[in-house]
């Protein structure tokens, strides 16, 4: 008796797995690799591959192995910093707070009837007596500066503006008035000399003289005694 003929197929070919096929070809990848690495670690044994020119070359089968393990060593010394870096972030999520159930609702109140207004006279509005006026207070009287109260009694023409004292300094400085420039060299140098001894029994050794503006009008001398009169702008 003859064998049963297989019913025709409609493939055009045999039908194969896809996942067989990517079993092969990564089996077939692996094998070419392996082999690719013997050949490589057989060159490396026999000197064949290229060595920088610093290497000695009876140790060029040395080179390639350390350059790989230091990539290799440099490359696990990142990751662990990665991973402690990772570590330190991780922050624990805080833990949910026991929310209070809302506070029951107070019982409400019946409020009282509210009683219907009855009309009621208004009371007699009384009657206000005026406010007392407040007397205005008087200002407290001016108070000089004791220091400019002082230099007054040797400036009759009033030609002294302002004072001010610089004690750390031992140095008093006065702002005139317009009228003390209006007066001649000689009343100026006259004035400035008498107030320089005043000052000096105040127990200031350096006076100088400004206007309005705070330009030097005259100072002491630097060597000897008396006062040097500059014109207005001028450098001390």
């Amino acid at each position: 008796m003859a064998d049963p003929v297989p019913p025709p197929s409609d493939l055009p070919a045999p039908y194969a797995s896809p996942w067989g096929q990517l079993g092969n070809a990564v089996r077939a990848v692996l094998a070419s690799l392996r082999l690719k690495l013997r050949e490589l670690w057989r060159r490396n044994r026999e000197g064949d591959l290229s060595v920088p020119g610093f290497w000695p070359q009876g140790l060029a089968p040395l080179f390639w192995p350390l350059v790989l393990a230091a990539l290799l060593a440099l490359a696990l010394a990142l990751a662990g910093q990665v991973w402690r870096g990772l570590s330190h972030r991780v922050v624990r999520a805080p833990g949910e707070a026991a929310v209070s159930p809302p506070p029951a609702p107070a019982a409400q109140q019946k409020s009282p009837p509210i009683a219907a207004p009855t009309m009621e006279a208004p009371p007699p509005m009384a009657v206000q007596e005026p406010m007392p006026v407040a007397e205005p207070e008087t200002p407290p009287p001016l108070e000089l500066d004791p220091l400019l109260a002082l230099l007054a009694q040797d400036d009759p023409d009033h030609l002294i503006a302002s004072v001010h004292p610089v004690p750390a300094e031992g140095r008093l400085v006065l702002t005139m008035a317009p009228a003390y420039t209006g007066l001649g060299e000689a009343s100026r140098r006259r004035w400035a000399e008498r107030w320089q001894q005043r000052a000096l029994v105040l127990g200031y050794e350096r006076l100088e003289l400004v206007d309005g503006q705070q330009r030097l009008l005259a100072r002491r001398a630097l060597v000897g005694s008396g006062m040097i009169l500059l014109d207005p702008g001028a450098p001390g």
